[in-house]
């Protein structure tokens, strides 16, 4: 019996001690500090292995997620692997799992959780990008060149991040040192508390020795990072904040302002917008000091932390705006910086290698690009700087054996060089010398005006990784196409090309008037062009070369009349469609005027089997009109038609339609006895398209005329 009690009692005891251990690893796990509790749910997650139970899978869970958070990806991998064979991953499992196969560079494991996540968790944002664009993940690789990434000398193997530029030192926080209170250590990794660090900066970015600064940056929690605005006057500083929410101790990140004053830094000043309910860090300003760049976790976010900007506003803060889902995703996006119209921050939620991977994005608009690698690795990668000429910068990442370092980075800048030209599309194509054009980025939605050389040649340089449209513009010319220009994917020193091509849209008429007979030319002769698609006309004197000179639109067909005293008018359609030469050169020959002459009037029309006049016939009338007024002369107006419909009606319709033009004539001035109205049907034919004749169209329509008889010169 005794042999049974003491059984009895040492399995109690047991049961006991094991219950006592699940609470505290429990209580720890609760308060994030996972460096004390990984080994009792290593320990827990054994024995759930051997002889699983109802609910002690949950234990196998929480030893994969502080292996996790202490960067221990092998072992978080071995447990997550557990709960896959037994088909015990959640969602949330899925995601952290995912993050710890490609920070060990499993990227094949990865690939296959992602594509039965995404199929398991379709509404998922996170798997279904990771999904779509792992096609991407080579081209990571491929901007290599663009960078030149070296570790800093500060660094203390004991956890270096965060730097940030001060008055030609480098300021940036390390776990490197014991801030002097008793066994000052961090739950979750069991390291020091952060604390904040400066080292000179020397000549070619060489750092000097480090110091730990203890002004107002040291408290008995983590400080730091910290951010300076660009003359160093004002700092704006991260640190722990202990706060009580419903009773409950909690502690949340919060930012903190300081400034100058008498030499000294000020006392810390809280940022208006700090909450005990959720963290508020990693602030930055823009280059002016107008705006605070920061991350956060409130509520209304898209997950996980996101980044807001808040705008100064006398001494206090806008209320912070969301950067919004270009930007943030369902993860964390972390430490921004500001670099004009570039933001560069840290993201697990965005396409990359594993873990924190820095992206780059305009300000502006568009879509964040990551850095790929070298700066980014399979690790965390973050924190990322870069001084003012944008080439030399440092940057943060735990690549390696997990421990946070500061690394240089050197941004290789490639020359490449945009050479153009603007010609006019003639014959053989013409520079165009002091033409405005105009460059856009459409990257960064940003345009330039350049101006051509003598030569109608253009350069400027371009960035590397934009889109850009060329073009221009100019009164009575069309561009042709504009240029599309990309330097995507260049990576060495480069010249481009284009050519803008101006297409003239119109063409310069030089008309000559000249007597018929004698060739000789007439000055101050009246000229017209005239378009009877619009119904315009330009009128003209002869110059005493007897020439006129204007411009026309091309693609066009206009009739050029020609009218001198003593002369009949004379007139000649043309087309204005030659695309390639400057100028069209016209001829008008006279006759004189004598009786018995006869000449046929061009563009005059009537509706179909009627002897109404259209509108288009009056300006030729109109320019009979002035004629025989101008020469006093009596004529004959005839009207003919072809051989097609009886005799008689012909005879009938030509005489109804000559009397409208004689009508018409009238009303403009003529004199009622110096013209006359004949209609002659089918009896003056042209050419042999008489009575059974088989005719073109275009034969009938030489037939179908109106012409003129100069009866008497007065």
């Amino acid at each position: 019996m005794r042999i049974l009690l003491l059984f009895i009692a040492l399995s109690l005891s047991g049961w006991t001690t094991a219950q006592f251990k699940q609470k505290v690893a429990d209580q720890f796990y609760a308060n994030l500090e996972y460096a004390k509790c990984v080994d009792m749910y290593d320990e827990l997650a054994s024995k759930c292995l051997k002889k699983p139970q109802k609910g002690s899978w949950e234990n196998v869970r929480k030893s994969a997620i502080s292996h996790y958070h202490l960067f221990q990806m092998k072992d978080a991998i071995r447990r997550f692997e557990q709960l896959d064979a037994e088909n015990m991953l959640t969602e949330d499992d899925r995601v952290i799992y995912i993050h710890a196969l490609r920070y060990d560079e499993r990227y094949g494991k990865s690939n296959e959780i992602i594509r039965e996540s995404a199929n398991l968790h379709k509404d998922n944002t996170f798997f279904q990008s990771l999904l779509a664009d792992k096609k991407k993940f080579e081209a990571l690789f491929a901007d290599s060149s663009l960078f030149k990434v070296w570790e800093a000398s500060i660094n203390s193997g004991k956890g270096d991040f965060g730097p940030a530029y001060f008055n030609n030192s480098l300021v940036f926080v390390s776990k490197a040192e014991n801030a002097g209170f008793v066994n000052p250590k961090y739950g979750w990794d069991g390291d020091f508390f952060l604390n904040v660090h400066q080292a000179p900066l020397l000549a070619d970015s060489v750092l000097g020795s480090r110091e730990m600064l203890k002004h107002n940056f040291l408290s008995r929690a983590h400080d730091g990072p910290v951010s300076f605005n660009a003359d160093g006057s004002e700092m704006v500083i991260t640190k722990n904040r202990s706060e009580k929410v419903k009773g409950k101790k909690v502690v949340v990140l919060g930012l903190y302002f300081s400034k100058i004053e008498n030499g000294e830094w000020s006392e810390l000043q809280p940022f208006e917008f700090n909450d005990p309910s959720f963290d508020v860090g990693h602030g930055v300003f823009s280059k002016d000091g107008k705006k605070l760049y920061f991350a956060s976790n409130k509520p209304g976010g898209s997950g996980g932390a996101d980044i807001y900007v808040s705008e100064r506003l006398g001494k206090g803060w806008s209320e912070p705006r969301n950067l919004g889902p270009e930007i943030n995703t369902e993860r964390d996006e972390l430490f921004p910086f500001v670099m004009d119209d570039m933001l560069y921050f840290a993201s697990n939620g965005h396409f990359g290698l594993g873990g924190l991977d820095i992206f780059e994005v305009h300000l502006s608009g568009g879509a964040p690009k990551n850095c790929g690698a070298p700066v980014n690795s399979a690790h965390d990668d973050f924190s990322l700087i870069y001084d003012d000429s944008g080439e030399l910068g440092f940057f943060s990442s735990n690549r390696g054996d997990n421990i946070d370092r500061i690394y240089h980075v050197k941004r290789n800048i490639f020359n490449i060089q945009l050479n153009g030209t603007v010609v006019m599309k003639y014959k053989e194509l013409e520079a165009l010398p002091n033409q405005e054009l105009t460059i856009r980025d459409m990257t960064m939605q940003e345009s330039m005006t350049l101006t051509t050389d003598k030569n109608g040649a253009f350069n400027t340089s371009l960035l590397h990784d934009h889109e850009y449209r060329v073009y221009t513009k100019k009164n009575e010319f069309i561009l042709l196409k504009e240029a599309a220009v990309s330097t995507e994917g260049i990576r060495q020193d480069s010249t481009l090309n284009c050519q803008l091509v101006l297409k003239p849209t119109t063409i310069i008429v030089h008309l000559r008037v000249i007597e018929k007979k004698t060739k000789k030319i007439i000055p101050n002769a009246t000229t017209s062009i005239t378009d009877y698609d619009i119904d315009w006309d330009t009128t003209l004197i002869t110059n005493d070369k007897g020439m006129v000179t204007l411009k026309v639109d091309r693609n066009k067909v206009y009739w050029a009349h020609g009218a001198k005293k003593g002369f009949i008018d004379a007139d000649i359609s043309f087309n204005s469609s030659n695309e390639t030469d400057k100028v069209i050169d016209l001829e008008l020959a006279l006759p004189p005027i004598k009786k018995g002459e006869k000449f046929k009037l061009e563009n005059i029309f009537y509706d179909l089997n009627k002897s109404t006049l259209r509108p288009e016939s009056k300006t030729s009338l109109d320019k009979l009109a002035e004629f025989i007024i101008r020469n006093d002369l009596r004529i004959e107006l005839s009207a003919h038609t072809d051989s097609r419909g009886s005799s008689s009606y012909n005879q009938r319709l030509s005489q109804a339609r000559a009397q409208s033009c004689v009508d018409y004539l009238i009303e403009k001035g003529v004199k009622k006895s110096n013209i006359r109205a004949k209609g002659y049907g089918e009896m003056q034919l042209v050419n042999g398209c008489k009575d059974g004749v088989n005719c073109s169209e275009e034969e009938h329509q030489e037939n179908r005329r109106t012409a003129v008889q100069i009866l008497e010169v007065n």
